[in-house]
């Protein structure tokens, strides 16, 4: 009995630790859980895991033990690093040779692909085939000797008729065009056509695609300040200073309406102007912007005349703010000799007399004639004894004719608009024609009538905040000019 009763008592003392035991351990297991857990958020924040290769792949890809200047440990000198380091800042660091990295690759990548482009121009430009347009050829039979073929032809013209007008081709232009075919039929195509000096057009091939672009063609410009003492003539003293035929042009229309070149130009007058040219790459004068300021002394008195422009018109005014603009040219052409008035005349070739039923200037052949005003060309062709023959209409009541020419500028044609100034033909002697000479006539309602008898309407005048803003636009262009006189002297 008292056997029984002591095995009784052990097995119960051992019961009992055993569940203290598992108890205790329960509470240890619990609190160490609780400090996993904290720590585990704390890392979770940091939102980093370093051993996720394809994160941290670009930093082992630049790792290079030769570039470590200093693999000896030294406490010392290296303290100073490790008191301030932080997760944060060593991201900063691995970002900040990450970036310089990839500027670098980034600057390696652009330089070969600039490599690349340049080799392959270099090798369109060789392969080009530069097709020079003849008469009689269309766009259809250039496409054709560059080598494209049946429908691609087609294609080209009919799926770009929004882009360019395909009948527009002048004989003498340059079309480069690069064409190649495999079994599948075509695989690269390229055209370029400078169609004008600003401007060109561009068609190439892409996923079975013709693109078409018109390129702008750049130009640098540069502002030009020139005068010059006239011992001669007003053309020649322009050329003496290196002026080109574009801007010796623009100043003979610009003071046609109001001086005559044959008669009231003296030697010893001179000329000022301040102009902005533009320019090709090849130093080729483009394009001139119509002077902001000139000067041209005539019998010793100086006419000035400032460019205004406000946005609604352009026009040249006197230092007074007079309109200088008159509707119609009384000489559209730069450096002739008047050569036979307006009236009756004995005819030089019929040997009548005969009415002359406008002026002729004697001139070069080729000399450019310039459009009296705006409006519309009504007639291009040959006229009889007046051979090549062109007439524009101003407005209902004025028309002006321009006879004899030795041919039309390239883009002149019935319906076309001009601008007053523009070049429309050249000098002639076509028709009934002793020598090359331009005959000019001033139509008005229907009928000749003498130019120089012609009262043409004074220019524009300006209300009053436009002569506010035209003085001091003045004051401005004076000062301007001082400034490149004082240069000169």
């Amino acid at each position: 009995m008292i056997r029984t009763n002591s095995f009784v008592i052990k097995a119960s003392l051992t019961t009992l630790m055993v569940l203290i035991s598992f108890f205790c351990f329960y509470i240890s297991y619990s609190d160490f859980v609780k400090i996993n857990n904290q720590y585990t958020k704390i890392y979770d924040d940091v939102d980093i895991n370093y051993f996720d290769k394809k994160k941290f792949q670009k930093y082992y890809d630049i790792i290079s033990i030769e570039n470590l200047d200093d693999p000896i440990f030294d406490r010392e000198k290296s303290k100073k690093y490790f008191e301030n380091i932080t997760l944060e800042n060593l991201s900063n660091i691995f970002d900040k040779d990450s970036i310089k990295k990839q500027d670098e690759i980034n600057l390696k990548n652009l330089e070969e692909l600039k490599l690349i482009e340049d080799e392959i121009d270099k090798e369109l430009e060789t392969n080009f085939n530069e097709i020079i347009v003849s008469k009689g050829d269309s766009f259809a039979k250039v496409l054709k000797k560059g080598g494209l073929k049946g429908r691609d032809i087609d294609l080209v013209i009919l799926n770009g008729k929004e882009y360019y007008d395909f009948s527009k081709l002048y004989i003498g232009d340059t079309v480069k065009i690069f064409s190649e075919y495999d079994a599948d039929g075509l695989e690269i195509f390229d055209l370029i056509y400078k169609y004008s000096d600003t401007k060109e057009l561009i068609i190439s091939y892409l996923n079975d695609n013709f693109i078409y672009e018109i390129n702008e063609i750049p130009l640098n410009t540069e502002e030009i300040f020139v005068t010059g003492e006239i011992k001669t003539s007003l053309y020649k003293a322009m050329k003496d200073q290196g002026l080109s035929e574009i801007v010796i042009n623009e100043i003979i229309r610009i003071y046609s309406f109001d001086v005559d070149f044959q008669r009231d130009i003296y030697e010893g007058d001179n000329f000022e102007m301040l102009f902005v040219k533009k320019v090709n790459n090849n130093g080729k004068t483009i394009q001139i912007e119509d002077p902001k300021y000139l000067m041209l002394s005539s019998r010793g008195t100086p006419l000035i005349y400032y460019l205004y422009d406000n946005g609604e018109f352009s026009e040249y005014f006197d230092e007074k703010g007079k309109g200088m603009t008159k509707s119609l040219m009384k000489t559209p052409i730069n450096g002739a000799r008047l050569s036979s008035s307006y009236g009756m005349r004995k005819h030089p070739i019929s040997g009548y007399n005969k009415m002359h039923k406008g002026v002729d200037f004697a001139a070069p052949t080729g000399t450019p004639i310039f459009a009296a005003g705006n409006g519309v060309v009504e007639y291009v062709g040959r006229n009889g004894g007046y051979g090549k023959y062109i007439r524009i209409r101003h407005d209902g009541t004025y028309k002006t004719a321009y006879a004899h020419l030795n041919g039309y500028k390239k883009g002149i044609s019935s319906g076309v608009r001009v601008k007053q100034g523009d070049v429309i033909g050249y000098v002639g002697s076509t028709g009934k024609s002793t020598g090359p000479h331009l005959h000019y006539e001033i139509i008005v309602n229907g009928k000749q009538i003498n130019p120089a008898t012609l009262k043409l309407p004074s220019g524009r005048k300006l209300n009053e905040q436009q002569l506010n803003e035209f003085e001091i636009l003045v004051s401005k262009i004076d000062k301007e000019v001082n400034i490149y006189k004082n240069k000169i002297n």
